[in-house]
């Protein structure tokens, strides 16, 4: 099952952790919502699972810009 979790800091920072996503499908996922929150990507993170074409867990952090 896909699963997107959205954390949003104090600071506000938004960090997104996908479950669940094969390959590029993780960021194809992501794509609608870095363009709604309107931030700048400062890190992105793939496990080996992306690289394998398996699940993947991606974590991003967006700019509170």
């Amino acid at each position: 099952m896909e699963k997107i979790n959205i954390t949003i800091g104090q600071d506000g920072s938004v960090k997104l952790e996908l479950n669940g996503f094969t390959g590029g499908k993780c960021t194809e996922a992501t794509k609608a919502l870095e363009i709604l929150l309107g931030g700048e990507i400062i890190e992105r993170e793939l496990t080996s699972e992306y690289y394998a074409a398996e699940e993947v867990k991606q974590e991003e952090k967006l700019s509170a810009s």
